[in-house]
């Protein structure tokens, strides 16, 4: 399954745009991207402010990054990179909330 999310920065800060997890009592806070996933998201949309990304446990053609889990936490999961420029990123338990759990591998494609 391919999961398309839109992203932005506010505030230097970035987000998953997720209504529907706040509509359910989750936080704001949560859907913060941090731990290279920011670092991520800066080079995947090019230093901008917004970008809407597909990704998906299954290779996507054209795949910008390609994530490999590294270890898991109870809060998150680290994932090595195909970046020359990030090494590492954490996902938190939201992308388990979006796609079940922490997959083996994501493949995240650059959609606009």
């Amino acid at each position: 399954m391919i999961y398309n999310y839109d992203f932005y920065k506010e505030n230097g800060s970035w987000y998953i745009d997720f209504p529907e997890y706040i509509a359910n009592g989750g936080n704001k806070s949560d859907l913060l991207m941090v731990m290279g996933a920011d670092k991520m998201l800066d080079l995947v949309s090019e230093n901008t402010n917004q970008v809407n990304l597909d990704f998906s446990s299954e290779p996507i053609d054209g795949a910008d990054i390609t994530l490999k889990k590294f270890i898991g936490d109870p809060w998150g999961a680290t994932y090595t990179t195909n970046s020359k420029k990030i090494k590492f990123v954490w996902l938190c338990n939201v992308t388990k909330v979006v796609m079940g759990n922490h997959p083996e591998k994501i493949y995240v494609k650059k959609c606009n």
